[in-house]
């Protein structure tokens, strides 16, 4: 078997991107964290218990963190994109003739 290498050249940009969903999991975990030092520091003076308020902060700080967490990981994102930088990039292929 006779093998044929190709080598071509092409240039490529090179930008950086955050993971989003890696963002988001983060504000939802900080609103997560949120919800309990806030369930424990107020007074509970109303009718519902301790588990209920928990539930009811939850909603509202994960649904808060996680969007807060994607609107950061777009703010990084626009930051990384003004800084793009232009590689050269080369690919090799390999062929096999089977007649060989």
């Amino acid at each position: 078997m006779s093998e044929k290498e190709t080598v071509s050249t092409e240039k490529v940009v090179v930008r950086r991107s955050p993971k989003f969903l890696a963002f988001m999991f983060a504000g939802i975990i900080l609103g997560i964290i949120a919800a309990l030092i806030l369930t424990f520091s107020l007074p509970n003076e109303s009718e519902f218990t301790l588990t209920q308020i928990f539930g009811f902060l939850l909603l509202i700080t994960g649904t808060v963190g996680g969007t807060l967490g994607l609107i950061f990981a777009l703010i990084v994102d626009r930051y990384y994109s003004r800084h793009v930088s232009q590689a050269t990039a080369e690919k090799f292929e390999v062929t096999t003739d089977p007649a060989d």
